[in-house]
């Protein structure tokens, strides 16, 4: 079966791939929301006590200046704490989660990265791709869960349908020099995500959430955070980030996308595991070997001696 080297839900032989899955009516309809929408809203799935552990861990802990944390944190949100929280850990790996996740994308989900936020983000339309991306290509998504009801005045996520069928765009379409880009260039990109979401008139969606509910994305679907309408109102949730088994994973904001020099995200963990993530590419080995001052990779290929050279930069982002 041929599936484009893509999530067989991102393939363009979706429909033919479909005929051969055994779903239950609830899994197809799933499956097509995902398919045709690049986002699926679950409900009803976690257990009220978790969803409330959560939240009360992340008020007593993550938002507290007294508490001390190893994770990066700020007035508004904290990266990685499921690092300090099992009830955090146990949401991101949550088994109802995976299953969603598998049916999916056909592979074992890698959780790697909680974000925990007291208030909305307000952050500006964007892609997940130019953070977090794999070869093979859209291997990853976000899963957020609200921890409380959501309303307007809240600043909701807001999505645009459809989005992520558009290519994974990233510097390489937004600057006329082959330069590595930094996040001091973040605002670039921003502009030009708006430009695009403009163009192709997509229909701007805001997720009024209950507590509890789980929504699931693409990697390339563009999404932020709505304004706050109403000062000191929270926005209690929680994020998590996944990638895939037997990909190569790397930050296309640090990485020179025109000559492949790729930021590796060579430090991740696995959740579930606690161990280090074996990146390969499709099962193959990856090798790195050293010339001058450059760290080269290649993937072995039993047809090809080499199916893929780039020039990467180790890093742990």
């Amino acid at each position: 079966m041929i599936n484009a080297n893509l999530p067989w839900i991102e393939s363009p032989f979706f429909e033919e791939i479909l005929k051969t899955k055994n779903l239950s009516e609830q899994q197809l309809q799933y499956v097509r929301d995902y398919q045709k929408n690049g986002f699926v809203v679950i409900s009803g799935i976690l257990p009220d006590s978790l969803v409330d552990a959560t939240r009360e861990d992340a008020d007593k802990k993550a938002f507290n200046p007294d508490f001390p944390i190893k994770t990066q944190r700020d007035d508004r949100r904290v990266q990685d704490f499921w690092k300090e929280s099992e009830a955090s850990k146990e949401l991101a790996c949550h088994p109802k989660i995976l299953e969603m996740l598998r049916l999916f994308y056909d592979r074992e989900p890698i959780p790697f990265q909680t974000l925990n936020f007291k208030f909305g983000s307000q952050q500006r339309a964007h892609s997940d791709t130019i953070h977090f991306s794999s070869l093979p290509a859209r291997y990853m998504c976000g899963v957020w869960v609200a921890l409380e009801d959501i309303s307007d005045e809240k600043g909701p996520v807001f999505y645009f349908p459809g989005s992520h069928r558009l290519p994974e765009y990233d510097f390489s379409q937004i600057k006329t020099d082959s330069r590595t880009s930094t996040y001091a260039d973040y605002a670039e990109y921003e502009n030009f995500i708006e430009k695009i979401v403009n163009v192709n008139k997509f229909e701007k969606k805001k997720f009024l959430a209950k507590k509890g509910d789980v929504l699931i994305w693409s990697s390339n679907i563009i999404h932020g955070g709505s304004p706050v309408t109403k000062e000191g109102t929270t926005r209690w949730s929680q994020v998590t980030h996944y990638f895939f088994k037997d990909c190569y994973y790397y930050t296309p904001m640090l990485s020179n996308m025109v000559t492949r020099e790729l930021y590796l995200r060579d430090g991740l963990e696995n959740m579930l595991t606690g161990e280090k993530v074996v990146q390969n590419y499709n099962g193959n080995k990856m090798r790195t070997f050293k010339s001058g001052k450059n760290i080269y990779t290649l993937f072995e290929n039993k047809i090809k001696p080499l199916s893929l050279l780039v020039k990467i930069l180790r890093g742990k982002v």
